[in-house]
C-alpha cells in the first residue's frame, strides 16, 4: 500500500511549526549592543585575534594587542575568563567585537606577577589582570584602607583600595603613620568586582615574594650550589703545599739557631 499524500491542512501545520522553530532559534541568538558589559571565556587564539565564547553558541573577538602586555606577550590562554565591553557589532555577520577590561584570575589561583598594566590598542581603559603586580601612588588614606591610583590609569576606573588588613601593617596601626599621599607603592590586584571596584593587597605581594624565594632555595638556586653549605656539591679548597725551601735555606736557619 503506497503512503498517502499529506493533506493541505497537514502542509499548513508543518509550515507553521517550521516557522515557529525558526523564530525560536532567532530568539535564542542574543542581540548585543555597544557598551554592554559581558563575561567571556577564551576559546581560540589566532595570529591577530583572540576569540571568546559569549554564550548562546556565539563568539566574540578581541584584537590580540588589546590582550597583550607592553612586550607583546599575550596575557591570556584558552580557558581564561575576561570581563569585557562590547565595542561594536558587525551588522552583516553579527560578529561581536570586544574590548577587555579585566582578565580574571585562574581557578587555581595562579595569577601573574609581572609589573604590567596593558593598555588596549583602541585607546580604552588599561587592562587590569587579577593577580598582577602593579605600581601606583597613594591618593587617600582612610581608617579602613589606602586608596591607590594604579600607574598608567586615570580616574576611578584605575583607582583601587588596599584594605587595612592587606596593608601589611600591625593590627590597629595608624595608617597615616605608615603611608603618605603621593607615596609610590607596589601591590597585587586581588580582584575587580562587577562594579569595577579594585581590591589591592600589599600583604599578598610579600607572601608571593617569600614563596618565590623559598622555591628558589628549594631548587638549589643559592650560594654553595645544589648541595648547600657543606654539601656534596661544594668544592672544598685543597690546602696549599708547605714550602720547605732549599737545602741551603735549611742549613742557614740551623746556623742562626
Amino acid at each position: 500500500m503506497s503512503p498517502s499524500r499529506p493533506s493541505a491542512a497537514s502542509n499548513e501545520s508543518f509550515a507553521s511549526l517550521f516557522e515557529q522553530s525558526e523564530g525560536a532559534g532567532k530568539q535564542r541568538r542574543r542581540q548585543y549592543h555597544t557598551g554592554e558589559t559581558v563575561e567571556v571565556t577564551v576559546v581560540a587564539i589566532a595570529r591577530e585575534a583572540v576569540f571568546a565564547d559569549i554564550g548562546g553558541k556565539q563568539e566574540g573577538m578581541f584584537e590580540r594587542p588589546a590582550l597583550s602586555d607592553g612586550d607583546g606577550q599575550l596575557r591570556v590562554a584558552v580557558g581564561s575568563r575576561v570581563s569585557a565591553v562590547v565595542s561594536g557589532v558587525d551588522s552583516s555577520t553579527g560578529q561581536v567585537r570586544l574590548s577587555p577590561v579585566v582578565v580574571r584570575a585562574s581557578d587555581d589561583g595562579d595569577g601573574s606577577t609581572s609589573l604590567a598594566v596593558s593598555a588596549p590598542a583602541a585607546g580604552g581603559a588599561p587592562l587590569l589582570v587579577e593577580g598582577a603586580r602593579v605600581k601606583g601612588k597613594v591618593t587617600g588614606i582612610e581608617r579602613y584602607g589606602v586608596f591607590v591610583q594604579i600607574t598608567g590609569t586615570s580616574g576611578r576606573s584605575g583607582r583601587g583600595l588596599v584594605p587595612t588588613v592587606e596593608t601589611a601593617t600591625p593590627r590597629a596601626a595608624d595608617l597615616k603613620k605608615h603611608f603618605t599621599v603621593g607615596q609610590e607603592i607596589e601591590a597585587k590586584i586581588l580582584n575587580v568586582d562587577e562594579s569595577g571596584k579594585i581590591r589591592l593587597s600589599i600583604s599578598a605581594l610579600r607572601v608571593d615574594e617569600e614563596r618565590g624565594q623559598f622555591e628558589s632555595y628549594a631548587k638549589g638556586d643559592r650560594p654553595g650550589g645544589a648541595g648547600g653549605a657543606g654539601g656534596a656539591g661544594d668544592k672544598v679548597a685543597k690546602p696549599a703545599p708547605r714550602n720547605f725551601g732549599t737545602l741551603g735555606d735549611l742549613l742557614a736557619k740551623k746556623v742562626k739557631r
